[in-house]
């Protein structure tokens, strides 16, 4: 475990096999399977979606703590109580950490897609949520998500979270796996779009926090099995490119935003120095959204 944190601690994410119960994890993802019919149904009409959206942000369209959230209707203490997992957590949080979020994720397959949607011009870093019927609005649905940090939704509140992210199927490159950038946590929280010069065919990146000097980090694919557990900090960058997976066995995921309480003591302290997240968003002209390879 000592050798976890330090690699936690030096890259701003790491890779925990083991700490989950395989067979539970599986369970869970069959029933979130037949929970309803994946697909094409689960999306507005066009009219719909216009008549909904018109002139209006998207806005209270994700799951949130207690609200329109599926994961309120499953016995999650096989994660939320494990003691492996736990103790994990207050090694890196301190004791008494708090959940501020925790939600289902879904990948979405092309083929659900109607016609309209595949139209326009969809920001990466939006999630597809506005497309669907209210009623299904109980889980994240996302196809693709640019460059960005988890500290992006928590302007001016405080930074000391990390986010744990669970697959609860095996997930191969083609099923919209997690990209992180390794030590990019290093800067601290910067604003979304960040200053990036994307090499996709080669396995980095640069990155600037205010587009002056510009360093190379490594990208690192998550790959896992069902029950593969992942921490990264709150600044730390990452993506996804969109499923290309013709499996009947789409990605769902399990998201969990914790942060630290301010009278512990945890090994976040050490890696994030900035206590308040700032700014999350600025314009940049002409920039162009990153498709993670």
């Amino acid at each position: 475990m000592i050798s976890k944190l330090k690699y936690f601690s030096d890259n701003g994410f790491v890779k925990l096999d083991n700490l989950l119960d395989h067979e539970r994890c599986a369970e869970l993802y069959h029933n979130l399977k037949n929970n309803r019919n994946w697909g094409m149904n689960l999306f507005q009409s066009e009219k719909e979606f216009l008549d909904e959206f018109k002139d209006k942000p998207f806005k209270k369209i994700n799951p949130g703590k207690g609200i329109q959230n599926l994961i309120d209707e499953y016995n999650m203490d096989f994660v939320e109580q494990n003691d492996s997992v736990i103790q994990v957590l207050n090694k890196v949080l301190g004791f008494n950490y708090e959940i501020m979020l925790s939600k289902f994720v879904v990948a979405v397959p092309e083929k659900w897609m109607p016609d309209y949607v595949k139209k326009r011009k969809v920001k990466l870093e939006s999630n597809f949520n506005q497309y669907m019927k209210k009623e299904y609005r109980n889980v994240t649905y996302f196809r693709g998500i640019d460059y960005h940090m988890d500290s992006i939704d928590w302007e001016n509140q405080d930074n000391q979270f990390i986010t744990m992210y669970i697959y609860l199927n095996k997930v191969d490159k083609f099923m919209s796996p997690l990209n992180i950038i390794k030590k990019s946590h290093i800067h601290g929280h910067s604003s979304f779009p960040h200053f990036i010069k994307d090499h996709p065919t080669e396995k980095y990146l640069e990155y600037s926090p205010d587009n002056k000097n510009f360093n190379k980090f490594d990208k690192h694919m998550l790959l896992g099995e069902a029950g593969s557990v992942f921490l990264w900090t709150g600044n730390t960058l990452h993506g996804s490119a969109p499923s290309l997976s013709e499996k009947e066995n789409f990605r769902i995921s399990l998201r969990y935003l914790i942060k630290k309480n301010k009278n512990s003591e945890g090994l976040l302290d050490k890696i994030v120095k900035q206590k308040t997240v700032g700014s999350t968003r600025a314009e940049i002209p002409g920039y162009k959204e990153i498709l993670t390879k």
